[in-house]
């Protein structure tokens, strides 16, 4: 009985196309087209999805690649695929993957490199985390948020800043913030300060802008730095603090400003610790043209550069040792920040008549590009 059982099933076995195959409970997805190649240019594209139940889907890196609607129903679903522009000397690719509870289909995705124009320096063993280049029509404020206030900012600053376009523009592929000696809301000049508090923050990398910096003698106070991205839980200096470049010291007067500044760490353990460095640089960076300001951020040490891409072998300005100072203010998340002060207790000026910087008129601090690289994993 019992082989006559295993006949009858090896014989079903024996029918049964090996071709075929039971479809899956959870339905299936398909995506058309299969492959997806786009330009460098930032651009929006469609696929069309077809699944047979709820399906939901991921980018494999969603930096630069996004996808909406993430997720669908039964039946055809046009789904819109965002790429930001690609300025990176080669290709990249990526992959989407869409999926319903047994099923899954990948969408390979390529966005070609620009064969014209400058292509972005990418440190050896860094891919780029983010970016802002500043080529739109307008402030990016999915990046940036432009505070506003004239309390003196914890520093006894003359400026009000404001989100007017006559204190910060996008201008000609450049981030463009002018302060004015002017009255406004009770100050005696005007400005901007840009952060990416909450939207853009991240721990550790190669941070690097390029700038453009103003005259700075006699009273201007330009700054590129950051802070944790918990400040509005645990205030200043716990969260820490991260200063890449400042100018326009007072210890930098008698002729020596376009050449002085300095990098700086602040930290609370106990109340409101720091170590400053500052340095009289070879040549000016205030001479018309646009420098980089670097910080290589490890678990290990912070350390800080100018013109890095240009001069590989150049020696650090700034170099601080990484410790656990108390509530570990710089091995967390941080966010960016970019202004321009008038006066305050780092210029040493606090009447705006000794403000010299501003006798000719508005002074610009331009800003090319704002990049943070991540180590390869």
């Amino acid at each position: 009985m019992i082989s006559k059982i295993l006949a009858i099933a090896l014989l079903a076995m024996s029918c049964t196309d090996p071709e075929q195959t039971e479809t899956p409970s959870g339905g299936t997805v398909q995506v058309s087209p299969a492959e997806l190649t786009v330009d460098f240019e930032e651009q929006e594209t469609y696929v069309t999805v077809t699944a047979d139940s709820d399906w939901g889907s991921s980018v494999a890196d969603p930096s630069w690649c996004t996808v909406y609607p993430t997720g669908g129903v039964k039946g055809e679903t046009e789904v819109k695929v965002t790429f930001k522009k690609n300025i990176l000397t080669e290709d990249r690719h990526n992959t989407i993957t869409f999926r319903t509870s047994s099923s899954k289909t990948e969408l390979p995705v390529t966005q070609q490199t620009s064969s014209t124009g400058e292509a972005m320096f990418v440190p050896e063993g860094y891919k780029l985390f983010w970016s802002d280049e500043f080529d739109g029509p307008s402030l990016n404020t999915d990046n940036w948020t432009c505070e506003t206030g004239g309390h003196g900012w914890g520093n006894a600053e003359l400026q009000y800043y404001t989100d007017r376009p006559e204190n910060v523009d996008v201008r000609d592929g450049k981030l463009v913030i002018t302060a004015r000696k002017e009255n406004y809301q009770g100050s005696k000049a005007t400005s901007a300060r840009l952060i990416t508090l909450g939207k853009v923050y991240f721990k550790y990398g190669y941070i690097v802008a390029s700038i453009k910096l103003p005259k700075t003698a006699n009273g201007l106070w330009p700054a590129f730095w950051m802070m944790g991205n918990d400040f509005k839980s645990k205030g200043w200096p716990n969260c820490g603090e991260t200063d890449i470049l400042e100018m326009g010291h007072s210890n930098g007067y008698n002729n020596r400003q376009e050449t002085f500044l300095n990098g700086a760490c602040h930290w609370g353990a106990p109340g409101h610790q720091y170590y400053a460095h500052d340095i009289n640089n070879s040549y000016s960076v205030q001479d018309g043209n646009f420098h980089t300001f670097t910080c290589i951020w490890t678990e290990d040490k912070i350390s800080m550069y100018i013109d890095l891409e240009t001069y590989p072998s150049a020696k650090p300005y700034f170099e601080m040792t990484i410790k656990d100072f108390g509530d570990n203010e710089f091995r967390k998340d941080n966010f960016i920040l970019l202004n321009l002060a008038v006066g305050g207790n780092f210029p040493g000026i606090w009447d705006i008549s000794q403000i010299t910087a501003l006798n000719e008129g508005p002074a610009e601090m331009e800003i090319e590009y704002v990049r943070v690289f991540q180590k390869v994993k």
